[in-house]
């Protein structure tokens, strides 16, 4: 079951949501990802190295999974909990708006918090006061063009890295995925102005993905799941023709005409394959992140039945260029579908199992100030646990989990940002975005 799933069984059942998915699972009326203006956009520039570095649930089929029980390719990166005791935390409200559910940090606005973007689900953008003693301001309004139903709505925001562009990634009407760009004028939104980006048709309403970021590289990443439904039951994803499923970079050819193009160094350019596509085999992807200092990528994917994952495509290896995230061959380490073990096939560096929680939520290395003892450290969480946690992973691969301590009300935690200092938010359904922070002392 994926994270707005959840949202929709918790939070829809206390009165907080209303909604249900259509049905629209009949599998004849898939309907292929949309095709971008393939022109030759010039290869990346290398992430930073360190030195350099500045929702309707599921169908019933979840409940049960498809695969025999098989070896775990991954038990060599052993799971622990660290006994080291974490730092003592708190969680800060600075805001209160309506089911927040994406922030951003606009480039360009300081070395403090600067200008803070929160997007809500209902099709809302708002911006937040630095010292949070403003109430939020409403920027833009997408409402009429979204819906909340299901696993829609407005699912994340990102700036050009000149901050001159705002960009959407929502849900419309048919339920597909759009991906929209906006100019900017000072702090404000230009809404007259929008240029669809990119659109990507959807064969039901759940596993939208949703999550955009821009790369230590320039280029707009994108996250898509597999088409919804259980049990990929559409097939998308290990299908290169696709975006579905998908971790998909481009370049939106900011303030030009045209759609995007896709850079050159994509690693399926050339060849049958959609060129857009960086890593595949994803089943829903609820939020990925760049460390800002390594550069690597972290994606956390949403499981099924048993088991949470979290890859890292470390910007040494330069991302690992057509990764196989294993979907739906593998939840985690477990063999759920198939026989097949691709030679592509990237395990994850983490998992967890639904004893722990049951749906990730997908977080920021931290690299603020003001939590030394986090430094370095993978802050994360489980949607349904509503517990915050930090991951470590060695050198060697090991993996050890601690747990931060505060935590939010089972079926409210829903995405994590971050501001231009590294400092850490989370955004709840409670209607809040908190801060991060130490406890004060004494």
């Amino acid at each position: 079951m994926s994270v707005m799933a959840r949202l929709l069984a918790a939070v829809a059942a206390v009165g907080l949501l209303a909604g249900a998915c259509g049905n629209d699972d009949d599998a004849s009326q898939h309907r292929s990802g949309a095709q971008g203006t393939a022109a030759a956009a010039a290869p990346a520039t290398p992430a930073p190295s360190p030195a350099s570095a500045a929702a309707g649930a599921d169908p019933g089929a979840d409940s049960s999974s498809t695969a025999d029980p098989a070896p775990r390719p991954g038990d060599s990166q052993p799971n622990s909990v660290d006994p080291l005791k974490a730092p003592a935390l708190v969680l800060t409200p600075i805001a209160s708006l309506p089911d927040p559910i994406a922030l951003a940090a606009r480039p360009g606005t300081g070395a403090g918090p600067g200008d803070l973007y929160v997007a809500g689900r209902a099709g809302q953008v708002w911006l937040l006061s630095a010292d949070g003693d403003e109430p939020p301001e409403k920027v833009l309004d997408i409402s009429e063009a979204t819906t909340t139903g299901c696993e829609s709505g407005l699912l994340g925001i990102a700036f050009s890295p000149d901050g001159a562009y705002l960009y959407l990634h929502y849900t419309d009407l048919r339920g597909d995925n759009q991906i929209v760009e906006y100019p900017m004028s000072g702090q404000w939104v230009e809404s007259d102005q929008a240029r669809t980006v990119l659109s990507v048709k959807q064969p039901f309403c759940n596993h939208n993905g949703g999550h955009i970021a821009v790369g230590p590289d320039g280029h707009l990443w994108a996250g898509f799941g597999d088409g919804g439904g259980a049990n990929d039951q559409f097939g998308h994803g290990q299908n290169l023709d696709s975006l579905l499923g998908a971790m998909v970079r481009i370049d939106p050819e900011t303030g030009r005409e045209g759609t995007y193009v896709i850079p050159l160094d994509n690693p399926f350019v050339g060849g049958r394959e959609r060129a857009e596509i960086w890593a595949y085999g994803a089943r829903n992807p609820w939020r990925f992140s760049f460390d800002r200092i390594t550069g690597d990528l972290w994606i956390a994917d949403v499981g099924q039945n048993e088991w949470e994952e979290i890859h890292v495509l470390r910007a040494a290896d330069g991302w690992t260029p057509g990764a196989n995230l294993g979907w739906p061959l593998f939840e985690g380490n477990e063999r759920f579908s198939g026989t097949d073990t691709p030679d592509d096939l990237e395990f994850p560096a983490y998992v967890y199992s639904h004893d722990v929680g049951c749906s990730v939520t997908g977080g920021h290395v931290y690299r603020g100030s003001a939590i030394p003892q986090l430094a370095g450290t993978y802050v994360f969480g489980d949607y349904c646990a509503g517990r915050l946690w930090g991951l470590s992973i060695g050198d060697e691969g090991s993996a050890s989990r601690t747990e931060l301590g505060p935590s939010v009300p089972p079926g409210t935690l829903v995405s994590f940002g971050e501001d231009a200092a590294g400092e850490l938010y989370v955004l709840t359904f409670e209607d809040v975005v908190y801060r991060l922070e130490l406890a004060p002392s004494g």
